[in-house]
């Protein structure tokens, strides 16, 4: 390896895992306050029904991400570990040209299966379900731009490049948002013209992360696979594609089964609280993002690492996870105004909770991808997917969308056990949990039944105190050091 091709992160690229954390919590947030003031516009443009028959279709194509067969996090991992340049221009070029042809097999899987499904399967209106079926191409071209990011967003995340991995992902999905309402709001509501633009918004994102991969990486080579390069990726990539290819059944497949067993209605009361909690979610998925390239190089312990992380993920949400709780109903009555739909507000709380108990769990989990172990979560979803099929099914029968958001609750409570117990970290999970969750229990009784109806928001406000004070008793010696001196973690 000659000194010219030596080329290690810049340090301006290269900010603490406080900062970093912030950066990549930003790129998640952006793209949140735009859904929170285009979802009200969405149902009052396009209604209810063919909202859900787009939200189906967005949970269809999520599912086809899972064809860059894993190459985004291999890329990720190997970069982090190179300091050449030649090195990192091999693994790349590799992994995307493998993954835009894998990208292009799973939109002609996309295009045939999403014929019909949406033609015989989904609950959809008749007069819908031609319109969809016609819109399928439109949705099967987003599979193969779907994969090339995760190529290009590994080759960031590796190079620790957060702020432009951040600026390029956010105009992309706030592309995917605005541009399909800005087609509804001239009057284009065919779902063609809705994921036709929906198309457009992804791929100005693609095309600003590619100058920020020619300049990080940065990319000297022509596009070539490199057969050195091939084994290494395939043997990471292959398990954290088979976890890619069962892990968005078991989170999708609860709209599905809505949609099917159900209506689309239904499915739009679901998956309207679903997506804002999962925006919960970003705290720890950002830090995971942050952390994955230290837990890579694999150079030093890093069992105090994941102690202290976990530890400050459950001080930070618990009170933010019990104010939203004592806040759930009169949120969604607010940003919804009448377009609530019924049953929303009790599976938000729901999933709050299941959110609450799995979020630590991104930390154990980015530890095992990134030690090279995803055969051992690949397993587990294999063990896990039937009889949560089947315990989803049931549930879905008897309790309707509350049913699915306790099924979801099960396999998140299961989950997050088990990537504790893998990486001998349980202790220090279920300590932390233990001291915060009488905040949570309270809260839920007051949201949920009228013992304290008189004096509720008071009660409320004092549960959310209690939060605070158990989760700054559970915050690591070294973030409460810098709270006290008011310096940046």
């Amino acid at each position: 390896m000659t000194k010219g091709n030596e080329s290690p992160t810049p340090k301006s690229e290269q900010p603490g895992i406080g900062r970093s954390t912030l950066i990549n919590l930003s790129g998640l947030l952006v793209p949140t306050v735009v859904a929170l003031i285009t979802v009200p516009l969405y149902l009052k443009q396009i209604g209810e029904i063919r909202y859900g028959v787009l939200l189906l279709a967005f949970t269809f194509l999520g599912y086809f991400g899972a064809f860059d067969l894993g190459l985004g996090r291999a890329v990720a991992q190997r970069v982090a570990r190179q300091d050449s340049v030649e090195e990192r221009n091999h693994t790349f070029w590799t992994a995307f040209i493998i993954s835009s042809i894998m990208g292009l097999v799973g939109a002609i899987a996309l295009y045939f299966l999403g014929q019909w499904l949406f033609a015989e399967v989904f609950n959809i209106p008749s007069n819908l379900r031609h319109e969809m079926v016609s819109a399928i191409p439109w949705l099967a071209a987003i599979v193969p731009i779907t994969a090339i990011i995760s190529v290009l967003a590994g080759a960031l995340e590796g190079r620790q490049a957060f702020t432009a991995l951040n600026i390029s992902q956010i105009i992309g999905l706030i592309g995917l948002q605005i541009l399909p309402l800005s087609a509804a709001l001239l009057g284009y509501k065919s779902m063609s013209f809705l994921l036709g633009t929906a198309l457009i918004g992804r791929f100005i994102g693609v095309v600003i992360m590619v100058f920020s991969v020619k300049k990080i990486l940065p990319l000297k080579k022509y596009p070539h696979i490199y057969k050195a390069e091939l084994t290494p990726l395939l043997s990471f990539g292959k398990w954290v594609t088979l976890s890619g290819l069962v892990t968005p059944l078991l989170t999708i497949i609860d709209r599905v089964f809505i949609g099917a067993m159900i209506s689309t209605s239904a499915v739009t009361a679901y998956v309207v609280p679903y997506n804002i909690t999962q925006r919960f979610h970003y705290l720890p998925s950002a830090l995971s993002t942050t952390i994955f390239p230290i837990f890579s190089t694999n150079k030093n312990s890093k069992e105090n690492l994941i102690k202290d992380l976990t530890n400050t993920i459950i001080a930070i949400q618990t009170p933010i996870i019990v104010l939203s709780i004592a806040l759930s109903k009169y949120f969604l009555m607010l940003w919804l105004e009448k377009n609530v739909p019924t049953n929303s507000t009790p599976v938000m709380i729901i999933l709050l909770i299941s959110i609450w108990i799995n979020g630590p769990a991104y930390i154990s989990s980015t530890f095992i991808i990134a030690n090279g172990k995803a055969d051992l979560l690949a397993k587990f979803f294999l063990v896990e997917l039937i009889p949560f099929i089947i315990i989803l099914w049931q549930m879905i029968l008897k309790y309707g969308i509350i049913g699915a958001a306790l099924a979801t609750l099960y396999e998140k409570t299961l989950a997050t056990s088990y990537y504790f117990i893998i990486t001998k970290s349980f202790l220090s999970y279920i300590k932390p949990m233990l001291i915060t969750s009488p905040a949570i229990i309270a809260i839920c009784i007051t949201s949920t039944t009228s013992i304290f109806k008189t004096n509720e928001s008071i009660i409320d406000i004092l549960i959310v105190i209690f939060s605070i004070i158990t989760s700054y008793a559970i915050t690591p010696n070294s973030i409460k050091h810098k709270i006290k001196n008011f310096r940046q973690i």
